[in-house]
């Protein structure tokens, strides 16, 4: 049955110690294991003293006797030993029940299972690199979170309503449950070592905070932030938004294109939907180690090397470029997009980098 990692966040950055709290799973069961072990050391050191056992033989009495199995005796029988055995039962006994009990309840009550569960869930925190935050897990965070998993893209969900982060979607991923706005939150989720950041909370100013206390902390960090309202782009720019989107810009633009251009949108259906397999799009920067650097175009011959369609090219310091000329010179920093097959992708992404 799949779960989903769940985290509240209650402690400073980074988490050095736990809290008395969280760790009192960990502490019932040290303190079982070390009370039930004082018990079997003490019998079989009485027996060992008392009834001249040997080692193996003194904790073969300890136990059998405090676990009431009663096999047989062993070593000197005497009346000191008989009242050891009565003084061990009624004190061993006691704490041989408690102690199971307290084991018996911590595997049942599921405490013990979710202590390992969220520190094996904070190793995860701790390793992730080059992934996305993504803030709230409403409607649209959803979606974005759900393309990220489609794009094998590692993410951490950051949502403040306990209630959401339920669906079978997104078993296994990792989603904190805290203040987005929080930069102790944040530092949680690893911003330090993420690629980006998607904010998609229900108001505008909460995203505007998400985005100022995220520039703070990484200024060079890409930050996607939802509009909520029309006219409010200014202040997500002002506070250091990369990218803005408005559902209701973005969703009426469609509308109106279905009815216009319906041929178009559905060319777009095709490139953008990961479904989809025909076609896809692809931004790739051009290493200095690429074969490429110092090619035109037309010596290049991409689309017969490859498969992929050259849709674009950004040179560095200026801008997009589309269909550019076969003349034009391949650079190391140029941004290139392509279209084509997955495979086709995959091969210019190689040559791109210089992996070929």
């Amino acid at each position: 049955m799949g779960w989903v990692a769940e985290m509240r966040l209650n402690g400073p950055f980074p988490l050095p110690s736990r809290s008395p709290d969280t760790d009192a799973p960990l502490v019932r069961l040290r303190y079982t294991l070390v009370l039930l072990a004082v018990v079997i050391l003490a019998g079989a050191l009485g027996y060992h003293l008392l009834s001249r056992l040997g080692t193996l033989d003194s904790f073969y009495m300890a136990i059998t006797t405090l676990f009431t199995v009663g096999f047989r005796e062993m070593g000197e029988v005497n009346a000191n030993t008989k009242l050891f055995t009565i003084f061990y039962l009624i004190v061993g006994l006691g704490v041989a029940t408690y102690a199971l009990s307290n084991l018996t309840a911590l595997l049942l009550e599921g405490d013990l299972r979710g202590y390992l569960m969220e520190r094996r869930m904070l190793k995860r925190l701790d390793d992730l690199k080059d992934h996305v935050i993504v803030c709230g897990f409403g409607k649209m965070g959803f979606q974005a979170a759900w393309e990220l998993k489609k794009a094998g893209v590692p993410f951490v969900i950051i949502e403040q309503d306990e209630t959401k982060g339920r669906s079978p979607r997104f078993s296994g991923e990792l989603i904190l449950y805290g203040n987005a706005m929080d930069d102790l939150t944040l530092e949680r989720a690893g911003v330090r070592n993420a690629r980006g950041l998607i904010t998609a909370l229900t108001t505008d100013a909460d995203n505007v905070l998400v985005t100022l206390t995220v520039k703070q902390i990484r200024p060079d960090m890409p930050v996607v932030a939802r509009s909520a309202k029309l006219g409010t782009e200014r202040q997500l720019r002002a506070a250091g938004a990369d990218h803005i989107v408005s559902p209701y810009e973005i969703g009426g633009r469609r509308m109106a294109g279905l009815l216009l251009k319906p041929e178009m949108m559905n060319f777009f259906d095709v490139v953008l939907q990961q479904e989809q397999l025909e076609l896809g799009l692809e931004r790739i920067t051009i290493a200095p180690a690429s074969p490429l650097v110092g090619q035109t175009l037309r010596e290049a011959r991409l689309r017969h090397a490859t498969g992929a369609l050259l849709v674009g090219l950004v040179h560095p310091g200026a801008g997009l470029r589309f269909n550019p000329s076969g003349d034009e010179r391949f650079q190391a920093g140029d941004e290139i997009l392509i279209m084509g097959p997955a495979d086709a992708l995959e091969t210019l992404t190689r040559l791109a980098e210089g992996k070929v």
